[in-house]
Formats: structure tokens, C-alpha cells, sequence
């Protein structure tokens, strides 16, 4: 799915109030992290990770590949992932 620029900007407010989800630190990024993040991006659709160890430039690439979800921002140490939910009927976020 193609997020415009609009859109990100309108996701990235959303998520301001948000915790992060899931904390990588020094295991790295485990098969067990990608499935963390897919259950919170299936059960929120809108979510924030933080990285503790390494770059999260070299992280988000592989995240978003792994997980078929859309950056939506980068901030300090955090990345902001979206994916929209399969049932598009129950979705939470109604994208402008």
C-alpha cells in the first residue's frame, strides 16, 4: 500500500501519544521480534518501535520488508510502522 505524504503526516500525529510496543536491544532483530511486531501491527495497525542497539536506519528497511508495513517516521530512536488492517471494514484508522 502507497501512504502519500498527507497521510503520514496525519499517522505520524496519531501516534505521538503512543508508547513504543516493541523495544530491540541487544538480541538484536530476532525472528521473534518480526513476529512481535507483525501481532501488534495486525492487532493496532499503528505502532511505534524502539531501538536500543545499532542504527535504526539499517533496521527499518529490513522491519518494514519483513512485517509489509510503511514507515511513517523516524524520530530519535524510534521507528513509527503502518499497516492497514486486512478487514478494512473493522479498521481503527480511517486514513484522509
Amino acid at each position: 500500500m502507497i501512504v502519500t505524504s498527507k497521510q503520514k503526516q496525519y499517522l505520524r500525529g496519531l501516534a505521538h501519544s503512543l508508547d513504543p510496543y516493541i523495544i530491540i536491544g541487544k538480541n538484536g532483530l530476532s525472528p521473534s521480534s518480526i513476529k512481535s511486531i507483525n501481532k501488534s501491527l495486525t492487532d493496532h495497525e499503528l505502532i511505534k518501535v524502539r531501538i536500543k542497539i545499532g542504527n535504526k536506519k539499517d533496521f527499518a528497511p529490513i522491519i518494514e520488508k519483513k512485517t509489509s508495513s510503511t514507515i511513517v517516521g523516524l524520530i530519535g530512536k524510534i521507528l513509527i510502522l503502518y499497516r492497514q488492517s486486512e478487514d478494512r471494514e473493522n479498521s481503527k484508522i480511517i486514513l484522509p
